[in-house]
């Protein structure tokens, strides 16, 4: 079932299914979200969580019993629950159950809120510890808006935009899109990055240690832009679908990576992004503020 809220600016619709947005429309009507094309990429703005990116082996270990682990976790896949509904705001919650557990072998709660304010989008991620035992976990926000942003613009007329210099740090990748441990520097005191069709022809971009408090998609002729706040996530994934021609693009703050060559396949001994214990709960927010 989809649910919409409004303000003055903005309309966005969230469907229960992975609580994911389906579609941000600004005040002229036009949507401003990937349309989730099955032929090119089946979501819009998924939520990846217990883990961002590939497992190790596709599996993992807890306390002997294993589970098998496809990309970016399962939440994005299940039913989430309506608790709260006002004008400018929606409150979803999952909470796991003996399905979730064939997956993921805890017990936790995860609530996921929109709130609209002006020009921006406030999504927030609350995960609450319910099990008797502690548990580690990545996570991570995926969504992807349409580019160009009209019929008028092709990707050249687009750049990737920091706010203050940054020297990107870029995480490598295994043959197996694992984390392989090396790095490079993708430019030197940059507050740019051109986008051209061919940006992702090598898969995507993992930026660490960025200072940089938002990291924007910016139209070059107008100044119509797509701002991300990023600055509390240590890391940002660049991403869009390997087309011709660019479709759609994806800023993805997250707060972990894809599982490492070298990890563990016992969940207990992974590095994991946060670890809570009984009782603890863990919250995170994404603004994203659309001047289009």
């Amino acid at each position: 079932m989809q649910y919409t809220i409004k303000n003055t600016f903005l309309s966005l619709t969230v469907d229960t299914l992975g609580a994911q947005m389906v579609s941000v429309k600004n005040e002229h009507g036009e949507e401003m979200l990937w349309q989730a094309d099955k032929s090119v990429w089946g979501y819009h703005a998924p939520m990846l969580f217990p883990w961002t990116g590939k497992m190790k082996d596709g599996k993992f270990y807890v306390e002997g019993e294993e589970f098998a682990a496809s990309n970016h976790g399962f939440i994005r896949n299940v039913e989430h629950t309506v608790v709260i509904k006002e004008d400018n705001l929606i409150i979803f919650e999952y909470k796991a159950s003996a399905e979730s557990r064939k997956k993921f072998p805890y017990n936790f709660v995860f609530r996921t809120s929109y709130v609209l304010s002006g020009h921006s989008v406030h999504h927030k991620v609350d995960v609450t510890n319910i099990d008797s035992r502690e548990f580690g976990f990545g996570l991570g926000f995926h969504p992807g808006f349409n580019l160009p942003f009209d019929d008028k613009h092709r990707t050249e007329d687009y750049y990737i935009e920091f706010d203050t210099p940054q020297s990107p740090k870029v995480l490598t990748f295994s043959d197996r899109f694992l984390i392989d441990g090396g790095s490079y520097i993708y430019d030197k005191n940059i507050t740019q990055i051109p986008l051209k069709d061919s940006f992702f022809e090598n898969d995507s971009l993992i930026f660490s240690e960025l200072t940089a408090k938002t990291v924007s998609v910016v139209e070059r002729d107008t100044g119509k832009r797509i701002d991300f706040d990023v600055q509390d996530f240590p890391y940002v994934t660049l991403w869009t679908a390997a087309t011709p021609v660019t479709k759609f693009f994806c800023v993805e703050p997250w707060i972990s990576t894809p599982d490492r060559e070298d990890s563990s396949l016992h969940w207990e001994k992974k590095k994991h992004a946060v670890t809570l214990k009984p009782g603890e709960a863990y919250h995170i927010l994404s603004r994203m503020k659309l001047s289009r």
